[in-house]
This record gives structure tokens, sequence and C-alpha cells, in this order.
């Protein structure tokens, strides 16, 4: 049991590293390429990846589940968080943006009780109360940091909050692979929609290529 908390410690800690370098990757694009574009090539370079986690830990043929919707329902969630974490990323700094998505864990502590009926003991809510003070450290309140993009990532940690509840609900009966693979399709979808939709027509790109040439 101690070793399997370990590892679960040790792949957080990757997770997080990875999640990192890839804010940092997107912080620096952000004022060059689309956000949509941005989410659609992080979608296209995930699926291979992802169909092999599927294969070696259930099977493809569980990419077929049973709960589709309530999958479908969660990554949609999800692309909602990332979408309004990243429009952040151009107005705000980095460090500012990724403290305000640090508050995950007090929204969490607030929809466990109500969502999945578990008991919150004092130690943790200290835990995060501690944490949320050490934000509150970081953003130095007062500063210039709570303009309108500040609202968009806290925004997105309620939603990342609610999807990561959802997924411990249904982490019995679906893998982290299944789960991950359905989140990566909705993003690619997703982004590809929005990018249809606020494409500019071909007779104002058109004017707009004539004008720069």
């Amino acid at each position: 049991m101690q070793n399997r908390a370990a590892l679960g410690i040790a792949y957080l800690c990757l997770g997080i590293l990875i999640f990192s370098l890839q804010d940092a990757i997107i912080k620096a694009v952000s004022g060059s390429y689309p956000l949509t574009q941005v989410v659609a090539t992080r979608g296209v370079v995930a699926i291979p990846l992802l169909l092999a986690f599927v294969h070696v830990e259930s099977g493809l043929g569980s990419i077929f589940a049973r709960n589709v919707w309530p999958l479908a329902g969660r990554a949609l969630l999800l692309l909602v968080a990332y979408t309004s974490y990243y429009m952040a990323f151009p107005a705000l700094p980095l460090a500012d943006a990724v403290a305000l998505y640090f508050t995950v864990p007090l929204f969490m502590l607030a929809l466990a009780a109500p969502l999945l009926g578990e008991a919150i003991g004092w130690r943790r809510i200290a835990a995060v109360c501690v944490g949320f003070i050490g934000v509150m450290v970081m953003l130095r309140p007062g500063a210039g940091l709570f303009e309108p993009a500040a609202l968009l990532s806290l925004f997105s940690a309620a939603t990342y909050a609610l999807a990561m509840l959802m997924a411990r609900r249904m982490g019995s009966d679906v893998s982290a692979s299944v789960m991950s693979f359905y989140q990566n399709g909705v993003y690619l979808i997703g982004a590809l929609l929005i990018a249809g939709f606020s494409m500019p027509p071909a007779s104002t790109r058109q004017a707009t290529s004539r004008s720069n040439s």
C-alpha cells in the first residue's frame, strides 16, 4: 500500500513537471499563434501517445466505454478550464496565472463534501488554508493583478476542480488513460470548431492580405 502511495506521488510530481513545461511553452507562443491552433496541435500530438497508454493499461476496446456521456461531459469541463486558463496567459505574467490556478484545492475541498459525500477533516482544511495564504503572498493583493484576466484563471480553477471530482467518482469504472483519451478528443474537436466559427470570411482575409502586400 505504501509503495502504491509513493508511486502515485511520483506520478503526480511528474505530471506537474510536464504541465509546467507545457505552460511555459504555451506562454511563449501565446502572442504569435491563435489559442485554437495551440490546443489543436496539442491534441494531434497526444493522440498516438494516448492510444499507446490505453492499449497497455486496458486495451483499445476500453475506449468504447458504456458511460460515454459522463466522460464527454468531464472532457468538456476540462476544455472550458484549459481554454480560459490559456486565455489569461497573454494578459497576465505566467507566475500570477499559475498562482491563481493553485486555488484548485480550495474549490475541490468545498465541492468534495456535497458531491462525493466525503468527510473533510480539520487537518486538510488547515493545509489548504495555509496553501491559500501562500497564494496570496505570491499575488500581493493590491499590486495590480486583479484585472478581468485574473478571473479567467479563477474560473479555470473552479471548472478543473469539478472535473477532478468527476474523475474520482468514475475512477473505479474507467481507466485514467481512457479518461485522458476522451479529454484529448474533446480538446481537438472543440479547438477545431472554435477556430471554424471564429475564422474571418474569405473576403476579409483576401482584403487583409492585399493591404499587407
